[in-house]
């Protein structure tokens, strides 16, 4: 995945943050999930609309409880990715997330559930990869019928 980059951020970290941002979407996607968690520090977490998985523990439940729910097709699209240093000495990333998904198997009718502004922030593991310290979906349009399934473990106190 090609992004978009500020002059502080290296290069190779931002083909590497690229290479994260569409390996998620294969785990989710391919794998159901199962595996997301690793790609999240330890402390990491995943939040939407108000609603988040906080800690690999958290996030890898989260998951276990979508697979639960049956077979699920899904699609997550990123696009636009730009990727900047921020003063902490991590980097942060934008992107929009376009995601089309219909619970059971087989072929479904082609119409995006959701379109998303994501906000992630990165740091770099001791071995010098990029892991995702937290990602914010913002929800930008949504089908009103067929919604995300994401079990997000608990509402943020204040939003």
């Amino acid at each position: 995945m090609n992004a978009a980059r500020s002059p502080q951020v290296p290069e190779r970290t931002a083909q590497l943050i690229g290479q994260l941002v569409a390996e998620f979407a294969y785990r989710v996607d391919v794998l159901g999930g199962v595996t997301v968690a690793e790609m999240f520090c330890e402390d990491g977490y995943y939040e939407s609309d108000g609603q988040r998985s906080t800690g690999r523990a958290a996030i890898r439940a989260a998951y276990e409880l979508r697979a639960d729910r049956g077979p699920r097709t899904s699609r997550h699209l990123f696009t636009n990715l730009r990727i900047f240093h921020d003063d902490g000495g991590g980097f942060r990333g934008t992107s929009i997330m376009l995601l089309f998904a219909h619970d059971g198997n087989g072929v479904h009718p082609a119409q995006p559930i959701l379109v998303a502004d994501v906000d992630d922030e990165y740091v770099l593991s001791e071995a010098g990869e990029p892991e995702i310290r937290s990602r914010r979906l913002t929800t930008v349009f949504v089908d009103p019928v067929n919604k995300p399934v994401f079990p997000f473990g608990h509402k943020v106190s204040g939003l």
